[in-house]
């Protein structure tokens, strides 16, 4: 049996906004996900480490739900997947970037998590201000300075994937659909 979760279709959070070349060591450094053990223990070090040498205490300051705004090559570098999940553990609900580094984009799809390129966001965007991202309508709105910005939708297969959890949830629904029914 197929379990289905209700689609996103709008994201709102405050913007945390950074410049280009944000690489995944400077999201999650490597001595904070050495071990790989994935537990509890290590997701609260990667979380407490994340952007340190750009801000020191950065977890401290993201609430759940929050966007985070970059300029180009964001999570460029190793592309481990801890870099994507310390995004999910800060609160982060989604990434809007100049440009992503393709695995990064990949990394975040596998694990439900939402991705924007949008050419040109650091011009639309201030540290703090309130937006709302329309996925389905495929528009940013800056509800503080009362302008939006079009986005470029997913793929269908991409939004199926990113809506449903990642791809291992979606592997499961299709484990599920396979067995037969007693």
């Amino acid at each position: 049996m197929m379990t289905t979760t209700p689609a996103v279709t709008k994201l709102r959070g405050r913007s945390f906004v950074f410049g280009d070349n944000i690489d995944t060591d400077i999201i999650a450094p490597g001595n904070t996900i050495s071990f790989g053990l994935g537990d509890k223990f290590e997701e609260e070090d990667v979380k407490r480490n994340a952007f340190k040498a750009l801000r020191p205490g950065f977890y401290k300051d993201v609430r759940p739900g929050d966007i985070l705004v970059a300029g180009r090559n964001f999570g460029l570098g190793s592309h481990r997947e801890p870099a994507n999940k310390a995004l999910v553990s800060l609160g982060f609900r989604a990434v809007i970037a100049e440009s992503v580094a393709r695995l990064f984009f990949r990394n975040a799809v596998a694990i439900g998590f939402y991705v924007f390129q949008v050419p040109g966001i650091l011009q639309f965007v201030r540290e703090g201000e309130e937006l709302e991202i329309d996925v389905d309508g495929a528009m940013l709105r800056n509800l503080t300075q009362k302008t939006e910005l079009a986005l470029e939708p997913f793929s269908p297969l991409v939004r199926r994937i990113v809506e449903r959890g990642g791809i291992l949830e979606v592997l499961k629904d299709r484990l599920a659909a396979s067995q037969p029914r007693a």
